[in-house]
């Protein structure tokens, strides 16, 4: 099977409102692939609710109602056999929208507000985030983006999905949330941004308390849990455009590990939440104006007897029937400018509008 027989499969899919998802985890060539043939994905309300389940899974920042945590069951692994599957039912189509005029002076409102609780001590670190919309043309393949974009970022784990209760989403992200197999497993401390016009990567004072406050995080985290990991960095990764530190932590599990349990003591991580944890998170449901859905949730395939890679749900965009709609955000210190901070936004947002055509 060729690309663009691909493609053509994984639109047709997502016309007939399937539950799959297509990834390419980093440095991999070929992509892996999920479908559940019939019924309704698992809905769960509780991350805690994902010991002992085996799938694809989609999670929101926040579970709501209208955002539940989805797991895809792994009924088809092989997308050459499901070419009879996509001439099914066709979904129904929303009515047209317009796309939302984006405001500078919006953003500036919000970093005062945020910047305000960072400066009164009232947290330690805030994460904003914002979102672009731009019109889907007739032209756009969500089959082709997700080709183009596993080309164009070749280290970073690279997804496209679809289910009935979330809809459409492609993204591209390099930050671990939990991976491994058997009693050896992964996560990673990713903060600080620069999008460097060298190869020569320098970092300031902000940036370096950013990642100390999330390495210090997971391991407060983990050492909960009586782990005591290996830990490697921080040290200067690339993805896309855009350079991050990154602290890695090697650790084992035990042969039934509870990774539910374990995901919900690390979701939301202050990389895109903030710091203290409940705080931070219930500042933003307050603040921050509109409901993220599926960006900075986390995402992949969840199977403790095999292989688990999953990732948060970073540089993304949800696809809508006439809209595409960017997410990008950052972290917020007593320290940080507005002007900085903006533009740190703009250029994570250019991760997938680069591969919109």
């Amino acid at each position: 099977m060729n690309g663009e027989e691909k493609h053509l499969i994984l639109d047709a899919l997502i016309e007939r409102d399937a539950c799959f998802a297509i990834y390419r985890l980093p440095d991999e060539q070929a992509p892996r692939f999920v479908m559940q043939a019939a019924g309704t994905p698992s809905l769960l309300h509780d991350i805690e609710e994902l010991n002992g389940q085996h799938g694809f899974v989609i999670a929101p920042f926040r579970i709501t109602a209208a955002s539940p945590l989805i797991v895809i069951r792994p009924d088809c692994t092989d997308l050459s056999g499901v070419e009879s599957y996509s001439r099914g039912q066709k979904r129904e189509k929303a009515g047209a929208e317009r796309p939302e005029k984006e405001k500078r002076s919006d953003y500036n409102l919000l970093f005062q507000q945020f910047h305000k609780s960072l400066l009164k001590g009232e947290v330690k670190k805030l994460v904003l985030s914002r979102s672009r919309t731009m019109e889907r043309e007739s032209a756009f393949s969500p089959g082709q983006s997700f080709f183009r974009a596993a080309e164009k970022y070749p280290h970073s784990f690279v997804y496209l999905l679809h289910t009935p209760q979330s809809g459409t989403w492609l993204g591209s992200t390099p930050e671990i949330l939990l991976a491994g197999s058997g009693s050896e497993w992964q996560t990673v401390a990713l903060a600080g941004t620069r999008y460097p016009n060298t190869g020569n990567v320098s970092w300031d004072d902000k940036n370096l308390r950013e990642q100390h406050l999330v390495t210090s995080y997971i391991l407060k985290q983990l050492t909960s849990f009586q782990i005591a990991p290996e830990i490697n960095g921080p040290y200067t990764i690339k993805a896309g455009n855009l350079a991050h530190l990154r602290t890695d932590f090697s650790f084992s599990l035990p042969d039934k590990p509870k990774t539910g349990t374990l995901l919900k003591a690390l979701h939301p991580t202050p990389a895109v939440s903030g710091l203290p944890k409940e705080k931070a998170f219930q500042f933003i449901a307050d603040h921050e104006g509109y409901n993220r859905r599926y960006y900075t949730g986390f995402l992949g395939m969840l199977d403790p007897s095999a292989e688990t890679n999953l990732y948060v749900n970073l540089r993304c965009m949800h696809i809508g029937e006439s809209l595409l709609t960017l997410f990008a955000g950052s972290g917020l210190l007593a320290s940080s400018t507005c002007r900085n901070e903006w533009e740190e936004t703009e250029q994570k947002l250019k991760t997938m509008a680069n591969i919109v055509k």
